[in-house]
């Protein structure tokens, strides 16, 4: 049994309530660095066996959805006083985010052209790419022909499986009570 078994990840015995292990200070007043250093702390409980790494990582997801629906909560509800505001070590300002344009109701016949040329395309090269995820290992494959007019639009070929690309990552759904452990 290690020494520090009985002690949850806060470093703080497990029967007490959990507290950010940073001499009183709380996130609110706490500069980048101050939350840099906690953050710090916690990993160093976890590389030094304190704390558990799921643990932890379930805690910090956790974390994020509650911080998540207390931003999403105050959409509409917070209003910048005045410009270059700070307050707690933190810049506000209010600016555009996820600008899109429509230019459907621009009344421009080129765009409109080449708009609808695009879509054409695009749903033509979905399908293609659909087709090509089919393919699981180098496949040879018939010349292709035009059903309409019989000329060859593609020659007899070697066809090679798209290059799947992509990263492992720990995927975390936080379940309700009722739905159980799993």
């Amino acid at each position: 049994m290690k020494p520090n078994e009985n002690l949850n990840l806060f470093l703080q015995p497990k029967a007490e309530i959990a507290v950010l292990p940073i001499e009183n200070k709380s996130i609110l007043t706490s500069d980048k660095s101050e939350l840099s250093y906690m953050a710090s702390l916690i990993l160093q409980g976890v590389d030094d066996g304190y704390a558990d790494p799921m643990d932890t990582l379930l805690m910090a997801k956790k974390g994020m959805y509650v911080f998540k629906g207390i931003v999403e909560g105050l959409e509409g509800k917070v209003a910048v006083p005045e410009k270059g505001y700070t307050k707690h070590h933190c810049t506000i300002r209010e600016q555009m985010t996820g600008v899109k344009y429509h230019f459907e109701e621009c009344n421009d016949p080129v765009w409109t052209e080449l708009y609808e040329q695009f879509k054409a395309i695009e749903f033509q090269l979905k399908e293609r790419q659909e087709w090509l995820k089919t393919f699981k290992k180098p496949t040879e494959v018939e010349a292709e022909i035009d059903e309409d007019t019989g000329e060859e639009i593609s020659p007899a070929r070697k066809i090679n499986p798209p290059v799947k690309m992509g990263g492992m990552s720990i995927i975390i759904s936080i379940k309700n009570e009722k739905d159980g452990d799993s």
